[in-house]
């Protein structure tokens, strides 16, 4: 017969269980109450979104907003860009390069950035590069090399300037780069699969921005757990986790890593397996 202290104990371990896996599972789902944020066109700025001078707690300081001159204003890689709106339903984002919009009629792109720039490539949505390249020679013999009109820039120095889209997932390679030309700046932009397109085109897709996700790297990781992937149902518009080896356990494979499973999974280490306790699976 179990002796009652046994079954007591069992009971505070399974409760003690419960609520440490609702707390990392849901936390994201019960952020502190935050007044409402705003800044010129980009209204009910909230989680995981924070405007300088929230108070503390209030969204996540990776996705800290400022506000400059009425214009929302989002820092990556060091540079400065103006956000343009905020899909919270598709976690989703779309930004542009500040000189892009400043410095008309030029056009430039003010920044470098690659996807590796970003604290986590996982941020991109969709994007590649366009890299803006000063040419000796005109270039002739590849339709990507999208000639630019430097005319309204008054930049001085001679030479040819060509806007260069990446049509493969990497960064601009060697090969791209032609004899005689020089990278000057290299951004995002959306993807387009017109090889032949004019400037207005370019400075079109410049000025609409590209699109940023936080699904990946903040939902998946609070709604599915550490190291978790997940993506958007675009019928149900719900976020589905996807069976992934960190939510492996001794050759378990739950069905999807949600919190029932994975408290399946915590007590069978558990219980079946006393010795190998402090091997349970990573949350």
């Amino acid at each position: 017969m179990v002796p009652l202290a046994s079954h007591f104990r069992y009971a505070v371990s399974m409760v003690v269980i419960i609520f440490v896996l609702l707390k990392q599972t849901c936390s994201a789902k019960h952020h502190p109450s935050c007044p409402s944020s705003s800044c010129g066109k980009i209204r009910n700025i909230s989680y995981p979104f924070r405007l300088k001078g929230d108070p503390g707690g209030c969204g996540l300081q990776r996705y800290e907003l400022e506000c400059l001159n009425n214009v929302t204003v989002l820092t990556l890689s060091a540079g400065k860009y103006h956000v343009q709106e905020i899909d919270y339903k598709r976690y989703q984002f779309r930004v542009t390069d500040s000189g892009v919009v400043e410095d008309t009629p030029c056009y430039f792109p003010r920044y470098f950035l690659f996807k590796r720039n970003l604290s986590d490539s996982s941020d991109v949505y969709t994007n590649i590069n366009i890299a803006f390249l000063n040419c000796s020679n005109p270039v002739t013999d590849d339709p990507r090399y999208v000639r630019v009109d430097t005319a309204p820039c008054n930049s001085g120095g001679g030479g040819y300037v060509y806007a260069v889209q990446q049509y493969h997932e990497f960064d601009l390679r060697l090969s791209d780069i032609k004899v005689g030309c020089r990278l000057k700046v290299v951004t995002l932009t959306n993807v387009t699969e017109n090889l032949k397109a004019s400037y207005a085109d370019v400075r079109k897709s410049l000025s609409h921005g590209f699109l940023l996700s936080w699904l990946f790297p903040v939902v998946c990781r609070e709604q599915c757990g550490k190291g978790v992937e997940c993506y958007l149902n675009e019928t149900t518009e719900q976020v589905q986790c996807v069976p992934h080896h960190f939510c492996t356990y001794l050759g378990h494979l739950p069905t999807k890593c949600g919190l029932l499973p994975r408290i399946n999974v915590y007590i069978r280490s558990k219980f079946a397996f006393p010795s190998l306790f402090l091997l349970s699976y990573a949350l």
